[in-house]
């Protein structure tokens, strides 16, 4: 294990569960890709790091529930394998906001996507896959407990693919994930000098949205080229944009 601070956060390297329980933290937002949940996924069109089956996922997925201070909101990432589990996941541990309306308790609040377009604002169809293209990805929602942390930020972002637009791209990844979207959820969920969370982080995009809004934030991979790549991500952002907003807004 090891940790490095970079500008307003700090990048550790190690098992997301058992840092988180070493770390103690507290956030106001976690945004969690579980890029492994899929059990066939490894060795399927280009990937190349391990998976693992679904409990292992709601280990995690418990440990970030334990990071998240009361109102706190989870952002899940997923895929159309993983999304109706996590959701079931989540529904039946923590509570399902939905059944009761927003003043009961807290759990699942919505699922949401990003969906990815081209310049003309087309939806872009490309995919690597054989079997239809999906444009995008579902992302899962949910908050601990009651919460005043409500905003009008759709749940539902429109991005450009990061390989079509981010200088440098892919920093040596399979696939990285746009931050423009998760730039507007935690500007609408979290206020400045609070606590961005990512485990799973890979190039971190949340955390280079953290960062630019004047959050705080801390990032976890497994994988020491993760934290390489993400260094090199946000220095590319940093040298080809006057800030960082300027590309997340337009990403």
């Amino acid at each position: 294990m090891s940790s490095d601070r970079d500008d307003g956060g700090i990048y550790h390297i190690g098992d997301a569960v058992y840092m988180l329980a070493d770390l103690e933290v507290s956030a106001s937002l976690v945004h969690l890709d579980d890029a492994w949940a899929r059990p066939g996924r490894n060795g399927a069109f280009g990937v190349e790091y391990p998976t693992h089956d679904f409990e292992t996922t709601t280990a995690v997925v418990d440990a970030c529930w334990d990071a998240l201070e009361p109102g706190g909101w989870l952002v899940c990432d997923a895929d159309d394998w993983l999304a109706p589990r996590l959701e079931a996941y989540i529904r039946e541990e923590y509570g399902d906001v939905t059944a009761y309306g927003d003043y009961q308790g807290g759990g699942y609040r919505r699922c949401g996507s990003v969906t990815y377009v081209d310049a003309s604002g087309t939806p872009d169809e490309s995919t690597a896959g054989q079997y239809l293209s999906n444009g995008g990805y579902p992302v899962i929602f949910a908050h601990k407990g009651e919460t005043d942390r409500r905003a009008t930020a759709s749940a539902r972002q429109l991005a450009r693919q990061p390989r079509r637009v981010e200088p440098g791209y892919p920093y040596g990844r399979g696939s990285i994930k746009p931050i423009g979207p998760y730039r507007e959820w935690v500007e609408a969920l979290t206020a400045p000098g609070e606590l961005v969370l990512a485990p799973c982080a890979g190039t971190a995009p949340a955390a280079i949205a953290a960062e630019e809004l004047g959050r705080e934030w801390v990032a976890i991979d497994i994988d020491e080229d993760a934290r390489r790549a993400f260094r090199e991500r946000r220095t590319a952002l940093g040298q080809n944009q006057t800030t960082l907003s300027e590309v997340t807004a337009g990403d």
